[in-house]
């Protein structure tokens, strides 16, 4: 019986981390629900992903983003600040 409580209570610590996990990231980027938002990610991330931007991409992107992008210390953090002006925009 005690190892049967003891199973419960582990599913039952992931499960809420999971559902904290999923509710933090729905309350920092509400448009990650949205088909738009995600069009947008997953749009920049594959136009720049080989290296080269293409004009439109760039053009999207508001110029106080292009100059946080560029500066960004390495690619997490570019992959932030893209996740941060598509899913927050829409």
């Amino acid at each position: 019986m005690n190892k049967k409580k003891y199973k419960a209570r582990i599913i039952q610590s992931v499960f809420f981390v999971f559902i904290g996990f999923f509710l933090g990231v729905g309350a920092i980027w509400p448009g990650i629900v949205t088909d738009t938002g995600r069009k947008c990610f997953f749009k920049i991330i594959k136009d720049g992903s080989d290296g080269n931007v293409s004009l439109s991409t760039i053009f999207s992107i508001t110029p106080n983003y292009l100059m946080k992008i560029k500066n960004a210390q390495n690619k997490y953090f570019k992959v932030l600040l893209v996740g941060d002006f598509c899913f927050r925009k829409f």
